[in-house]
């Protein structure tokens, strides 16, 4: 499901940014552009991270941002930047950012499951977190992928 969902237009390399909101921001502008997220989603995440801190920051130097279905989600959707530099949100520093958008309580599960499996491959975290070329973090998800539905 991950390499039907980040594709190269949703892959953004070479981000540049000065906030986690700027973040939010640019790696869900594919998702607004595409129609699957409405920029009142964006918005969202950036009152949950507000409100909550930064427990988006699910491993070291990878950001998963995500927010509420009812808050503007037209279809599942995921993107990904990478950055040049880190931006830090309260002390958790960001070098890669995902943005998930899912349509209720339960569609997005597969898509966790594959990405909790790919954030555990070492090959994949260093091309994250040293900004990676487009096409290598795509071979290695669709790797990852592939293995992942072996028996």
């Amino acid at each position: 499901m991950i390499t039907e969902l980040l594709t190269r237009e949703t892959l953004l390399a070479d981000v540049t940014c000065d906030s986690w909101e700027e973040l939010v921001d640019i790696a869900g502008a594919p998702l607004t552009q595409s129609g699957a997220v409405t920029p009142e989603f964006l918005e969202s995440i950036k009152e949950t991270v507000a409100r909550y801190g930064s427990y988006m920051v699910v491993i070291d130097d990878i950001a998963l941002f995500h927010g509420r279905p009812e808050a503007g989600v037209q279809r599942i959707a995921l993107s990904l930047a990478l950055l040049t530099q880190p931006v830090y949100l309260n002390e958790a520093r960001i070098k890669a950012a995902f943005v998930l958008a899912a349509t209720d309580n339960d569609s997005h599960i597969d898509l966790m499951r594959e990405l909790a499996s790919g954030l555990g491959d070492e090959g994949l975290l260093r091309l994250l977190r040293e900004n990676g070329s487009p096409d290598s973090i795509l071979n290695a998800l669709t790797r990852l992928e592939q293995l992942d539905e072996k028996p």
